[in-house]
């Protein structure tokens, strides 16, 4: 079993490489794993990133309201 992780971090954003040979059931299934969580971590980013954005247009809304 051969496992291979980078893990790098650039302008604020963490890359995680990760490969492995596929050859026994044990490294599929932790690949498979692996993959489940970065999906998992990339929904919650961008459930975030939408939270975000919508506050700052309500934001933008409410001051161009008060300034007419």
């Amino acid at each position: 079993m051969l496992i291979h992780v980078v893990q790098s971090t650039k302008q604020g954003r963490t890359y995680i490489v990760f490969a492995a040979t596929p050859k026994s059931p044990e490294t599929r299934a932790l690949l498979a794993q692996f993959k489940k969580g970065v999906r998992t971590v990339e929904k919650r980013w961008k459930a975030a990133a939408a939270r975000a954005r919508r506050r700052e247009a309500a934001r933008a809304k409410k001051a161009r309201k008060r300034s007419p």
